[in-house]
């Protein structure tokens, strides 16, 4: 019993600390040796633990490192072999979407609807113009390509644009609520809980939402209504100006 202790503690010990996490701030890369530069992507950098293996991927703009999931390393590894990009043609149509720059300006998000190559219609799609690969926040199956877009449109369920910034703009207020006040066309008021795209509630639809302008007494929050599809275009020079441009740092 007192060795099986002791070799566990010695596990413990020698255990590769850099993957315990799944983020690193860049700031603090010099402060982990294991990790070591593979290649350079379209957009950031690949590396891999000399420890354990694991890879990860530091930001284009070098603020993060953030662990890939095993499971995703195949569709990083497609994501920085692909071309992604779509015609003049859709990209009109998402700039009048409009889209959401997130804090780091790594990707613009634009909640739309999407008919994929076989015909089937993905009411609750978010075209995300990129700098970063699918990481862990992206479920495998809901990752597509800008390949695999036959038709855009907008979808009845995207919240309106201001809506969408304010709710991306707002600092939680405890941990993970950073709650937006919201109401319908019939008066009903809702409290987004944290970044929303999509509102889906009681037949009620995004489109139908307006800021309410109420700052406490929250009331029905509502958490963010999930993505179906994800798809990934590459980041390209004004897409700014084009799909997002009140956003200023």
């Amino acid at each position: 019993m007192f060795m099986n202790m002791w070799g566990r503690l010695r596990a413990w010990y020698h255990r590769c600390r850099a993957c315990e996490v799944d983020g690193i701030e860049g700031s603090l890369l010099d402060q982990f040796p294991e990790l070591k530069l593979v290649e350079p992507l379209k957009f950031g950098h690949l590396y891999q633990c000399s420890k354990c293996g694991q890879f990860w991927f530091l930001h284009e703009h070098k603020h993060w490192l953030h662990r890939i999931p095993n499971d995703h390393l195949a569709l990083v590894r497609h994501w920085n072999q692909k071309c992604l990009t779509v015609d003049d043609s859709a990209l009109r149509i998402l700039a009048g979407i409009g889209g959401v720059e997130d804090f780091y300006k790594d990707y613009i998000a634009v909640p739309c609807s999407v008919q994929d190559m076989s015909g089937q219609q993905h009411e609750k799609s978010i075209v995300l113009v990129s700098k970063q690969p699918p990481l862990r926040w992206h479920e495998r199956q809901k990752v597509h390509w800008a390949d695999q877009m036959a038709a855009v449109s907008a979808s009845p369920f995207a919240l309106p644009l201001d809506v969408r910034r304010a709710s991306s703009e707002k600092r939680e207020e405890a941990m993970g609520f950073a709650p937006v006040g919201v109401v319908d066309k019939k008066g009903t008021e809702y409290t987004l809980g944290h970044e929303s795209h999509f509102f889906d509630r009681n037949g009620i639809e995004g489109e139908e939402i307006r800021l309410s302008g109420r700052q406490k007494k929250w009331r029905d929050v509502v958490w963010p209504e999930p993505a179906q599809v994800f798809y990934f275009i590459d980041w390209f020079d004004a897409c700014e100006e084009l799909l997002a441009p009140r956003r200023r740092v």
